[in-house]
């Protein structure tokens, strides 16, 4: 009888033993399914906002996103999943940066201006004018040193300022021959990566020497993305048109892998933690996994929705890692929104 029993249960099942039983489990029990990489958490409504919405910011002192609704003119406060405030009065706000140390928020606009406001009162404190047309757009903070990078400039007169964040104002400038699209700092070093499309390129910026060196990347003429791996050496970008995720050596400029991609992608990041990428598109996230420094592959493409955009944040909190995506003019009653997706493991 155990024989058979046995025998049994070898045909249809899993075998376990528990206080000297046999237990057989059948063997069309489903697996667990495995767990998405993001799960979409919460819809935050934007009522009354229009028009395409550009780069977010994380005021990390007080838990607040900030949304620069580029086609609003405005910024917009978002706290615990709702809107609290609107900054108006901007024209084509391009990036929000909150500036830790001295608890102010920087937005540059497409304008030219680059004001500060204090981050609790959210008054207007300082207002710097980078000239007619001048196109202040993306913007990093080295908090360590309290100075803010600046992209700027269309064509000959594009640029990357330094902006002493105590003083608020420009200390320093590198001149780099078109617009500056996205661009990353090393932690580690003292280089900046700049992509640089209408110059097919990416800038190699030496903060300490000021040497400027230029990679040409072959198709890099409308990919206006960029994310860096420091550990690896690896830089990412990601064309708007064809969809195309390019993996970058960041210490020569060798192109070491392309895959396809989502179109219309704005935002890429790396998750350090769990060596990811994100690329947020025209409605759907790709989600790609570094298995090395050298291969890589898609493992999700995450639906975001119809009339979903590519402007979107990586966040890494001590509670939980979230991403953020906006949805423009796509509000039953009027409005834009903004999802929240929580990362998984």
């Amino acid at each position: 009888m155990p024989n058979k029993l046995t025998a049994l249960a070898r045909a249809t099942g899993v075998i376990a033993m528990t206080a000297g039983s046999l237990i057989v489990q059948p063997a069309n029990v489903a697996a667990e399914p495995a767990v998405a990489p993001l799960v979409l958490r919460a819809r935050i409504p934007l009522p009354g906002v229009y028009g395409r919405m550009d780069h977010f910011g994380w005021d990390s002192k007080r838990g607040h996103l900030l949304v620069s609704a580029l086609g609003n003119d405005t910024v917009e406060i978002v706290s615990q999943w709702k809107r609290i405030h609107t900054i108006a009065g901007l024209e084509h706000p391009q990036a929000s940066v909150y500036l830790a140390g001295v608890d102010r928020i920087a937005v540059s606009s497409d304008s030219g201006k680059l004001r500060f406001f204090d981050a609790e009162s959210l008054a207007l404190v300082n207002t710097i004018d980078f000239g007619p047309d001048s196109d202040t757009d993306n913007m990093r903070y080295d908090a360590a040193a309290k100075l803010l990078y600046v992209a700027y400039g269309e064509g000959k007169r594009g640029a990357l300022a330094v902006v002493d964040v105590a003083t608020m104002q420009r200390v320093k400038e590198w001149q780099l021959g078109s617009h500056p699209e996205s661009f990353q700092l090393e932690k580690n070093g003292s280089r900046i990566f700049v992509n640089l499309p209408d110059q097919e390129s990416v800038a190699v910026v030496d903060r300490k020497s000021d040497k400027i060196t230029k990679w040409k990347i072959p198709g890099n003429t409308n990919s206006h993305t960029l994310a860096l791996d420091e550990t690896a050496r690896r830089l990412f970008t990601a064309a708007l048109q064809p969809g195309r995720l390019t993996v970058i050596d960041s210490e020569n400029g060798k192109v070491i892998a392309q895959l396809p991609c989502v179109l219309g992608v704005d935002d890429i990041w790396f998750d350090t933690a769990r060596k990811r990428l994100y690329a947020t598109g025209a409605g759907a996230i790709d989600i790609f996994q570094q298995h090395d420094s050298d291969r890589y592959s898609r493992i999700a493409t995450i639906s975001a929705g119809e009339g979903s955009g590519s402007t979107s944040l990586h966040l890494k909190t001590r509670t939980q890692d979230s991403l953020y995506m906006a949805v423009p003019n796509m509000l039953p009653q009027g409005g834009s929104e903004v999802l929240l997706f929580y990362v998984n493991d």
